[in-house]
């Protein structure tokens, strides 16, 4: 959204789409929901050659 703030801004997991919610602090880390959604989407992403 435009004209937000960064933290402001509601955070979805990159692997399901679930909504996720954003800590309090300085800069925006990407967050998943669990920690297993987390670990396939950097193992998808090493495969895909990304990381």
């Amino acid at each position: 959204m435009l004209g937000q703030p960064a933290k402001s801004q509601s955070v979805t997991c990159p692997q399901c789409g679930a909504d996720v919610e954003q800590k309090p602090g300085a800069g925006r880390v990407r967050q998943y929901c669990t920690p297993g959604h987390g670990k396939a989407w950097r193992r998808r992403m090493r495969h895909a050659g990304w990381l």
